[in-house]
Formats: C-alpha cells, structure tokens, sequence
C-alpha cells in the first residue's frame, strides 16, 4: 500500500522527467542530499559566480601569504607570537571557505554575513598588527598580505551583499509561500549558523592559548586536546538537535554549553592575573584574546536566544516539509502534514 509520501514523491518525479517529451541532458538546479535540497554549479547565476572567484582568489592569496609567513617564523622565531596568529589565520580561512561554498549553494544568507564578518576581522587584525600592535616586526610579506586584504575585501564584501539579496530560490522549494514555514526556516538557519560561528569562535580562542609559538606548556596542551574537540562536539549536538527537533535534547545542549560562559570567564580572570603579577605575553595576543573572548560570549549568547526560538518551533511541520518531496504544481505547497503545525 502506497504511502501519501510516497506518491507525493511519485508526483515529484514525474513531474521533473523530461525523458517522456523526447528532451534529454537538462540540467539540474538544485538536487537532493543527505543534507537537504542544494543548488548545483549549473543552477548558480552570474554573480555568484563572480563571488566565488573573487572569494577564492581572496581566500588562497591570504592562505598562500599566511603560509609563507609560517615558514619564515619557524626557521627564524618559533617562539613569536606571529606563529599563534598564523594558524588564527588559516582557521578562519577555512571557515570562510566553507561560508562561500555552503552559503551559495545552500542559499544559506546569515553565513554569507558570517562571511562578511569573518573578511572584516581579518583586514583590521592585518591593520591593526601591522601599524599598532608589532611595528617592530614589519615584514614585505605582511606589508603584502595587508595590501591585499585592503585591495579585496571591499569589493568581496561588497559583491557578497549583492549575491545574498537574491537568495530564495531553495526556501521557496522547501517550504513553499507559507510565510509562516518561511519564518520557520529562516530561524532554523540562523540557528545553525550561529553553531558554525561559535564553533569559528571558541576553535580561534583556542588556538590563542599557544602564546609562544610552536612551545606549548601542559596546560595549552590540555586546553587545545580538550577544547576543540568538545567545541566540535557540541556543535554537532546543536546540529542533530535542530535537524531532529528533540525538545530533550534541546534542554541538554543548553546545560553543555554552559561550559562556554565559564571558559570565556576563566580566560578573562588568567590573563588579567597575568598582566597584575607582571607577566607580561605578548600585547597583540592580550587583545586578540580579550576581544575573540567578547565575540565569543556575544555568538553564545546569541545561540542561546535562538534556541529558546526553534525550541518553540519544534513540532510545527518544518521537519516534514524539509525532509519529504518539494512542493509541486500538482501536490501544492504545504500538501504534508498540515495538521502537525499552527501559526
């Protein structure tokens, strides 16, 4: 016996098949993953094409300077603090990737302005390192690397902004003209990005506990065996909790991540009891880490207040409509599960 979900996916199907008209090789906009519903390359419009090039260009220029400046570090100093700032670097260079990628094609928009956010971070550290913090440790290569921050993240975040102002196309697949499933789905993906971001956040707080470079005392290396791996983990809880809509889960993601706050608290008190018995670390490594503090206490506590708006949301239909068939001409927007939801 066929399932309503089964011959709505039927209806689907046959709706999409082009093979019975003679009409062969059409491209795919978008396609099913275990995921969810993504958009292909072939679906992407021009200025998203603009704006991956441009991102990628910007985003493998930084990573190659970065990478150069490493190596000159561990042959000349390993013990500066450049070293500490250089891994910073490339972590957050690979979280911009995946804000390119997975924002595109996912038409994900808050993590097109995690990605702004990100390019804006690293321009003023390259700013900042250059001309305040390290005058003393002024190199061609990071004169380099902050001409061309200077040079391309405007138009990158300029561009971004455009290509973001388009997007629609996958929610209005997914959940269709309820404006109410609508509001739904986007709460559900700022959630999510909000869980990258703190994941960007706390793993950069991390990596600023090696306030000497390539030496790492026990306590560092405690702090970076235990603190990114739980990071990760808790992100993942977040994921599965959203994904599943487990209002128990919910709770006890909540209750983890009060380990954050804690840690955040932990970070500020050491190094100001470090600056008060006169060890003095580096100044560029003090900022940094009262400031990846601040951004991090602000994601979390961000993250926590759209929990308590997706814990309201759970059991509401948007669960079914993101895991069952798009809506279709003939199976109408919000043909499943109706009676599951209330405005």
């Amino acid at each position: 016996m066929a399932t309503p979900g089964s011959e709505a996916s039927d209806v689907l199907e046959s709706s999409t098949d082009y093979s019975k008209y003679g009409i062969t090789d059409v491209p795919k906009f978008a396609v099913t993953t275990a995921l969810g519903k993504t958009k292909t390359f072939a679906g992407l419009y021009y200025k998203e094409w603009i704006f991956l090039v441009i991102s990628f260009l910007n985003i493998s220029t930084a990573v190659a300077l970065t990478l150069a400046r490493l190596v000159q570090v561990v042959e000349d100093d390993p013990k500066s603090s450049d070293f500490t700032f250089g891994i910073l670097l490339l972590i957050n260079a690979g979280f911009c990737l995946f804000y390119v990628l997975h924002g595109v094609l996912r038409e994900r928009v808050y993590e097109i302005y995690a990605f702004m956010a990100a390019i804006l971070v690293v321009l003023f550290y390259c700013i900042l390192e250059y001309a305040v913090f390290n005058p003393s440790r002024r190199t061609d290569i990071k004169l380099g690397r902050l001409i061309v921050a200077c040079v391309m993240a405007p138009p990158n975040i300029i561009i971004a902004w455009f290509v973001s102002r388009d997007f629609g196309y996958l929610e209005f697949r997914i959940v269709g003209a309820s404006q109410f499933l609508q509001y739904l789905y986007r709460q559900a993906a700022l959630f999510s990005c909000l869980l990258k971001f703190d994941l960007q956040a706390t793993s950069s707080l991390v990596v600023l506990a090696l306030k000497d470079g390539t030496s790492m005392s026990v306590l560092e290396t405690v702090s970076l065996a235990v603190g990114l791996p739980f990071s990760v983990l808790w992100c993942l809880l977040g994921w599965v909790v959203l994904r599943r809509e487990l209002k128990g889960g919910a709770i006890a993601f909540a209750v983890i991540g009060l380990v954050k706050p804690g840690y955040y608290l932990y970070k500020v008190i050491t190094t100001y009891i470090d600056i008060r018995d006169g060890i003095e670390p580096s100044q560029t490594i003090t900022y940094s880490l009262l400031a990846a503090t601040a951004l991090g206490l602000l994601v979390w506590l961000m993250l926590m207040w759209e929990l308590t708006v997706v814990y309201k949301s759970f059991g509401k239909g948007l669960k079914e409509h993101t895991k069952d068939v798009l809506a279709t001409e003939t199976t109408g927007l919000l043909s499943s599960n109706r009676k599951k939801w209330r405005p």
